[in-house]
């Protein structure tokens, strides 16, 4: 770990600024908005389909078109000698989803889950510092901090109620927080031992989906979907496409994985300023206040 404000002094973060430069700020920014859309096909896709089944069509959908784009046999034996890291996020990226699922059930209040699985950013700095030769860049620091500010204002996370604080839905929400960051250091373990990212993304959606697949025909879930809706699914495939493989680099080329987290996190401003425009929420003092804070925080990031 080091104090740094210009440029790095380890072998390999001077070696991953040289040849990324700023690839990973643009593809963390491509992949909120990316996945800002997804979230809301997400929420069109509930109303038609059990939600394994929508995630089952489209993790194996997305795994399909990005192995057929990026999968190549050459890609096996770095797939091999990083199998433990690939099982790894494939594993911590279901455990997220269930612990993120068992906790909005438990608190409907989802500003409250989201403030409790913040915590990963602290997670992946520390984890950034120690583990990949991460830098303490004093502004990017303060980047996290206004973006993560900004994004509890808009989300009006600071207004705690005590009463609300059950053990079982803050214990799930610490679960996902957990396993979501743990997500991002195998991901960079694994795009670190030469596996590119597209390539851990093919294995983590295809694994991910063929559980929820096995989950659908073990529940006897009818797997034909309406024909009608199958431009929804298109729809959600391809901003999966996009948000995923997008945050997956960032992942692998950040300086620290906090940063493209923080950026990530900016997902729910995105969706606020669409509701916004869309006219089913009117604009708040307090959330201009985190909007403005964000994209200062997002400027410094960069």
């Amino acid at each position: 770990m080091m104090w740094s404000s210009t440029w790095p002094t380890s072998g390999r973060e001077r070696k991953r600024v040289t040849k990324m430069g700023s690839a990973w700020f643009i593809a963390a920014i491509v992949s909120a908005f990316a996945l800002s859309g997804q979230s809301l096909a997400f929420q069109r896709l509930q109303q038609y389909f059990p939600i394994k089944l929508y995630l089952a069509y489209v993790w194996l959908g997305a795994a399909l078109v990005l192995g057929l784009v990026y999968l190549r046999l050459a890609d096996l034996t770095a797939v091999s000698h990083n199998l433990i890291w690939l099982i790894l996020s494939a594993l911590c990226s279901l455990g997220g989803i269930f612990a993120y699922n068992r906790a909005i059930q438990a608190q409907s209040n989802l500003g409250y889950v989201e403030a409790v699985m913040a915590l990963r950013i602290v997670l992946a700095y520390v984890v950034s510092l120690f583990l990949f030769d991460a830098t303490v860049d004093l502004k990017r620091l303060l980047g996290v901090i206004f973006v993560t500010i900004g994004v509890y204002l808009v989300a009006e996370r600071i207004r705690f109620q005590r009463d609300a604080f059950q053990l079982e839905w803050v214990s799930w929400a610490l679960a996902a927080g957990l396993f979501f960051g743990l997500l991002t250091v195998f991901v960079r373990l694994a795009t670190d031992g030469g596996v590119s990212a597209q390539v851990t993304l093919v294995f983590v959606l295809l694994v991910a989906g063929l559980i929820f697949l096995v989950g659908c025909i073990t529940d006897k879930t009818p797997l034909r979907p309406p024909t009608s809706r199958l431009w929804l699914i298109a729809v959600a495939i391809l901003f999966a496409i996009i948000g995923n493989a997008a945050e997956f680099i960032s992942f692998e080329t950040t300086p620290n994985l906090a940063y493209a987290i923080a950026i990530d996190n900016t997902r729910m401003i995105i969706l606020y300023v669409i509701s916004l425009f869309m006219f089913t929420e009117s604009l708040q003092k307090v959330k201009a206040v985190g909007i403005g804070l964000a994209f200062v925080g997002v400027l410094l990031l960069g």
